[in-house]
Parts: structure tokens; C-alpha cells; sequence
């Protein structure tokens, strides 16, 4: 069969105990430092078995994350083998995601991949790791290709190479890590002086307070590093958070949220006098029946692994009038 040949291994990375070597280590290695745990006593209670083996399933993918794993290739043919080489070896990746988009993948390819040239020895391997920014939520699948030539050498006398081929497909949800939930309330106008009104012109600029609530919904911590509100014009933001600056950057240290915590923040939503970028558009916004688009908040954090992420919401507008 032709996974005899060439075996395909995928692994995300993670953390595992290991046993330290012994300070004699620059003589010969003994097998048994490749364990977990001692082999030569054994406990009965410890939870991890003696041997180092990857995890059976990816674990938590969250949107606004960069998945990324290792994709290994093994010609697991005997290395005394001589009536068979393989050459031409090419490893290529796709990513499905829920929308029915197919995404070619970089991995990173060396000038030998897929050279008919290039000889792959019994027992050796190569590693392709592969990046993917996940944006939706819900169900992604991670098409691998392997393709090689497979020659058979009988009495010194090489057969035509044959052309194989797999495809291995890899399933995993990708789940929300933060929940957003907005509201707008507007406050008093503010009356300014207005030139283009004539000498004694006023305008009147709108102001809205936009509050946001934030939900830790993954299964670990984040550390929250950065609520900016990116205000349409003509709207300018401020924070009026007591831990971040103006611009929306953490002043102190960036808050923890365990799973299920809550964060508020709030902004303040003014229109610039100085901007008259969409000012025409707002006031027939207004005109109309008062609901204007005010802007997006990006959101950056990091987990525990220290995994960076980052969300930016859709349009968030004010309330629409009765």
C-alpha cells in the first residue's frame, strides 16, 4: 500500500514534561532519555505515560488566532531497502473554511520539492509548517497532498517510475474567544461656532457614548492588550476607560479575563468640527431617522501560550429614533 511507503503526520505545538538528561550527556545518549518519565521506576500514579506521543486531537482553534501546525512526511521504507527508491516528493495544503473558500496554504517549500531528481532515503523526513488566520467560526478542514515517485529497481534494471498520490483531510472547529456586545446611547449636542454659517454661525455636533461589554467565552485566560474604537468620519474617539490612554492603549498592566469574565469599556463618540469627511452623509442620517454608523473596536490579546489574537467587530451604529 502506498502509506506503507511514505507516512503523513500532522502536530500542532504543545508543551509535555520531559526528563531532564544526565550531567554526563556529552558521552553516549542511552535510548531511555527520549522517555518521559524513568523507565527504571516506574510509578503506577503518574499520569503520563512513558512514552512521548502527540496529542490525539488539535485542541482549542479560536477565531482571530493564527492556526498553525507541523506537517511531516516519512519514507518509512528499510533502510537496507534496494528495490525501491523515491523521488520527486511534494507536499502541498489547502485550507476549507465554512464560507466554501479553498485556500492555498504556504508551506514554506525548499528548491528541491518536487524536483524528479531529488532522492528521498529509507528513513528520512521532511517538515512543512503551515499558518492559517482564522476569521470565521465553525467547521474547517485541512486538505494535505502528498505527491512522489515511486521507482522499482529488479536485477539491477529500474522499472518507469510511478507517479503516487494521497490526500489526507484534517476536521476542527474553530470557536469564538470573545463575545462582544455593544450599545449606543446619544448624549446632548454640543454648539459650536461655524464661520461657513456667516459671522454669528452656529452648528450643533453630535455625541454618542458607545459602551462595550466583553466576554471571555474560550476555555482558557487572555490577557487583553489593546480596545480601540476606529471611529468613521466625521467622528473622533476617546477611551473613557481608566486603564488606557486616549488612543485606547493600556496605561497599567493589561487585564486578565478567565474564562466567562466580563470587561465593560465605554468611548466617547464626537463629531470633529474640523472634518467634514462625511458630514453630509451623517446629516441625512439624522435627517432620516437618526441611526448613523459610529465605527469598529479592534480587539488584540494573547493566551496563556502567549498565542496572539485579534478581532475587529462589523459596523456598530447608533440607536435608530422612534
Amino acid at each position: 500500500m502506498l502509506i506503507d511507503v511514505l507516512v503523513l503526520r500532522l502536530a500542532r505545538p504543545s508543551l509535555a514534561q520531559q526528563h531532564p538528561l544526565a550531567y554526563d550527556y556529552l558521552a553516549k545518549i542511552p535510548h531511555s532519555a527520549t522517555l518521559a518519565v524513568s523507565a527504571e521506576i516506574p510509578d503506577q500514579e503518574f499520569l503520563l505515560s512513558s512514552n512521548l506521543s502527540l496529542p490525539p486531537a488539535f485542541g482549542s482553534a479560536y477565531v482571530g488566532e493564527i492556526f498553525s501546525c507541523s506537517l511531516c512526511a516519512n519514507n518509512e521504507l528499510p533502510k537496507d531497502n534496494t528495490t525501491k527508491s523515491i523521488t520527486g516528493v511534494r507536499l502541498t495544503a489547502e485550507m476549507q473554511t465554512p464560507s466554501q473558500q479553498h485556500i492555498p496554504l504556504a508551506t514554506s517549500e525548499k528548491e528541491t520539492d518536487g524536483d524528479a531528481s531529488a532522492v528521498m532515503p529509507p528513513g528520512a523526513s521532511i517538515q512543512r509548517i503551515v499558518r492559517f488566520d482564522l476569521k470565521e467560526e465553525g467547521n474547517h478542514i485541512l486538505v494535505v497532498n502528498l505527491t512522489y515517485t515511486e521507482t522499482t529497481t529488479s536485477e539491477d534494471v529500474a522499472s518507469e517510475g510511478k507517479v503516487r498520490s494521497f490526500r489526507k483531510l484534517y476536521q476542527f472547529q474553530a470557536q469564538p474567544c470573545l463575545s462582544v456586545r455593544t450599545k449606543a446611547t446619544e448624549l446632548a449636542s454640543r454648539e459650536v461656532p461655524d464661520k461657513s454659517l456667516g459671522p454669528y454661525g452656529r452648528s450643533m455636533l453630535v455625541r454618542y457614548v458607545l459602551e462595550a461589554q466583553l466576554e471571555n467565552v474560550s476555555e482558557g485566560g487572555i490577557v487583553l492588550q489593546q480596545a480601540k474604537l476606529l471611529a468613521y468620519p466625521p467622528f473622533v474617539a476617546t477611551s473613557l476607560n481608566f486603564d488606557m490612554d486616549a488612543a485606547g492603549d493600556q496605561k497599567g498592566g493589561d487585564p486578565l479575563l478567565n474564562p466567562r469574565d466580563v470587561l465593560q469599556l465605554a468611548f466617547l463618540v464626537e463629531q470633529d468640527v474640523e472634518n467634514t469627511e462625511g458630514a453630509d452623509e451623517l446629516k441625512a442620517n439624522i435627517k432620516r431617522d437618526g441611526r448613523t454608523p459610529l465605527g469598529q473596536i479592534a480587539l488584540e490579546w494573547s493566551s496563556g501560550m502567549g498565542e496572539k489574537g485579534q478581532l475587529t467587530t462589523g459596523t456598530l451604529s447608533s440607536r435608530k429614533r422612534a
